[in-house]
């Protein structure tokens, strides 16, 4: 008995002491805070929560450039600067246009192959009910079997007919991208 009384009361000191550092400790989140501060980089900002401004904006471009002041061109040398920054401009207006005309031709077959695959997968289902009925019902098949296999051929030749442009289309789709690809469209405008 006196062993465990005396176990008890040392464990009680024990579990006292330690509520004891709990309560007089900082939270555990104050001390990360103080941990981020100390370890901080003088030369780079890094915003979190604590110093986000709010009544500024940030900028993360980067430093402005040393010095803007240009020393004024010769007149010959700034008709041509001109127009290489007009043709470079146009040159930079038919990217995207053509980035964007790409984008909205694969974007098209990509449609017309889901559209291709849902419509054979519903094929599919209402040949799979057609058969479940007709194999159910052991009257409907002596009665007309005739009758059965013409929808039946028919049903698989137009399950056929509906795989082959399925195919087709998505043969014209890698066609497409690799056509988009050669014409220097990027891989994100495939995707």
């Amino acid at each position: 008995m006196k062993r465990i009384e005396l176990l008890l009361a040392v464990s009680a000191v024990v579990l006292a002491s330690a509520l004891g550092a709990v309560a007089q400790s900082d939270s555990l989140g104050d001390y990360a805070r103080a941990v981020r501060q100390e370890k901080r980089p003088a030369a780079k900002m890094v915003y979190t929560n604590d110093n986000l401004p709010t009544n500024t904006t940030i900028s993360i471009v980067g430093p402005p450039p040393a010095s803007t002041e240009e020393k004024p061109a010769p007149k010959a040398q700034d008709d041509k600067a001109k127009t290489a920054a007009k043709e470079g401009s146009a040159a930079e207006n038919k990217a995207p246009q053509a980035e964007q005309q790409w984008h909205d031709q694969l974007s098209a077959q990509k449609k017309k192959i889901a559209d291709l695959a849902h419509d054979l997968d519903l094929l599919q289902r209402e040949y799979k009910l057609q058969a479940a009925e007709f194999y159910a019902d052991a009257g409907s098949q002596l009665r007309d079997p005739k009758k059965w296999a013409e929808d039946d051929a028919k049903f698989r030749t137009d399950i056929a007919d509906k795989q082959k442009q399925l195919d087709d289309a998505k043969a014209q789709l890698q066609e497409m991208e690799e056509q988009a690809r050669q014409a220097g469209v990027g891989s994100a405008v495939a995707e």
